[in-house]
């Protein structure tokens, strides 16, 4: 071989290996590219990842479990072995903490199990590694436990009960629970009792009443509305049971219903009562009328419907427009409202009732004596005191105060309508008392020889109503002993 030819052959050679070589690193260097590209799609999957997540059931009785179920994914594909985190925010839902983890299993899936909630939570599962992803947030509603119950205790007397579960430190002051009845297969219910509530070792709330059953088979509703109730349970509304219904009359209130059987007293004031009571009134002097709403919520009397004025009569209708006004704008009772208020009822003040009228309006009283469910109501001409109205109107208007006044004012009223001054009490107190407790009101135009009286009566097992009005009577004492006579003819006193 020639030196020139050696020489061609080495060069050869050199570009050869030199060629190898950058082929080996160009090898290498796609390699390690590939050795690099599996974590870099796992940290960009992880980055994608989504969490989906469902809770059942979303709403359960206080004490039951549930369970959040769902899925890790990117892009379609499960991830496993990633941390997740259960988060918890109870009512009022401020702050989210958490209750639970675990690693999802390698499609992606995952089950939190066993989880209990005290009140009504919100919820989402959290994936704890960087970057922090979460559901969507899951609202669970938790119920209160409830049981209800009815026994007969004899004629006339069936003990209603109602009894709520929930956390101990949801434990309730005291509140109001309203009972109301219809006979089996009717569909109009009316209030037939209002007690208070209490707690039983600080994790039930209980009610009861005695009630008088309208019908041998009936059905009831009992609404509460305690503290919680916006801390369990959905979004409470007003009592559908109530009747008149008035906006805002139970506000938030939790219902339950039964049903019972008993055997109904009869009727108080009886029918004979009310006929005596008729026959008597009849052969009074002046123009009279009287009309009752007896214990099972039916309108008897004389010339119910007869148009009379109302004379201080009409200040119980300014008070519950008062209450109402206040419980409107969440405002209690100030020392300046009971300073016009209580002289009102009390003494019968004209100049109180004058400023409580101008501060609520006439538009006020209309509204009243609609949601009261008066039928003969006309305002005054000229003054407050020349309102027009009826016994009937009368009648069903104190039977009906206890859904007409706030809740929360309802014990502030009852004081006032029973504790009126010595001078202001006569007619249906002197003969109703002490066997039954009475509110009352009565007015008079002595001008008119007109003296009014109405009245709600109340014992166990009985509430009732009377109105008796009466003009051109010959004198003040005559007035007086008429509404009289009619009481002791109701009530057999």
């Amino acid at each position: 071989m020639s030196t020139a030819e050696a020489h061609r052959r080495r060069a050869q050679t050199r570009a050869a290996g030199v060629a190898a070589a950058v082929t080996m690193l160009c090898a290498l260097a796609l390699l390690a590219s590939g050795a690099t590209a599996k974590p870099g799609a796992t940290a960009s999957a992880a980055g994608a990842a989504e969490i989906t997540a469902s809770v059942t059931p979303a709403e359960l009785a206080y004490g039951q479990a549930l369970q959040v179920a769902g899925r890790v994914t990117a892009a379609g594909h499960g991830l496993g072995g990633q941390s997740l985190a259960l988060q918890v925010a109870p009512y009022p839902y401020r702050t989210f903490a958490t209750v639970a983890r675990l690693l999802s299993e390698a499609d992606g899936s995952f089950i939190f199990g066993g989880v209990r909630a005290e009140r009504n939570s919100r919820l989402r599962v959290v994936l704890e590694e960087p970057p922090a992803r979460s559901s969507r947030t899951l609202d669970v509603v938790v119920d209160p436990t409830a049981a209800v119950a009815a026994r007969s205790l004899g004629p006339g007397r069936v003990r209603l009960s109602l009894r709520l579960g929930h956390a101990p430190h949801l434990a309730s002051p005291p509140v109001r629970a309203w009972w109301f009845l219809a006979a089996h297969g009717e569909h109009r219910f009316h209030l037939a009792a209002v007690t208070s509530t209490h707690e039983l070792g600080g994790a039930l709330t209980y009610a009861s009443a005695t009630v008088n059953p309208p019908a041998r088979s009936f059905v009831f509703r009992v609404c509460v509305h305690p503290p919680w109730a916006r801390a369990l349970g959905a979004v409470p509304r007003a009592c559908s049971a109530a009747e008149p219904p008035r906006a805002g009359s139970r506000p938030g209130a939790f219902e339950y219903g039964g049903s019972g059987r008993g055997v109904p007293a009869a009727a108080f004031p009886s029918a004979r009562a009310i006929a005596a009571a008729a026959r008597y009134l009849d052969a009074r002097a002046g123009r009279t009328a009287f009309a009752v709403v007896d214990s099972a919520g039916q309108l008897q009397g004389l010339r119910v419907r007869e148009h009379f004025q109302t004379a201080s009569v009409v200040k119980v209708m300014m008070l519950v427009a008062y209450l109402q006004m206040l419980d409107a704008r969440h405002l209690p009772v100030r020392t300046r409202d009971d300073a016009l208020l209580r002289p009102m009822i009390h003494v019968s003040d004209n100049g109180a009732a004058s400023a409580v009228l101008g501060i609520v309006g006439g538009a006020a009283l209309a509204r009243v004596a609609r949601e009261a469910g008066m039928q003969d109501y006309a305002p005054g001409v000229g003054w407050w005191a020349f309102t027009q109205t009826s016994a009937a109107d009368q009648a069903r208007f104190f039977f009906r105060l206890d859904r007409l006044i706030p809740p929360r004012f309802y014990a502030y009223a009852r004081e006032l309508l029973s504790s009126i001054e010595a001078s202001q009490s006569w007619g249906i107190p002197p003969v109703a008392r002490p066997r039954f407790e009475v509110f009352f009101k009565t007015g008079q135009l002595p001008s008119e020889g007109l003296y009014n009286e109405a009245a709600l009566l109340e014992r166990p097992g009985e509430t009732f109503a009377i109105a008796v009005l009466t003009t051109a009577d010959p004198s003040m004492s005559y007035g007086q002993r008429t509404v009289e006579g009619v009481a002791r003819a109701l009530l057999g006193g």
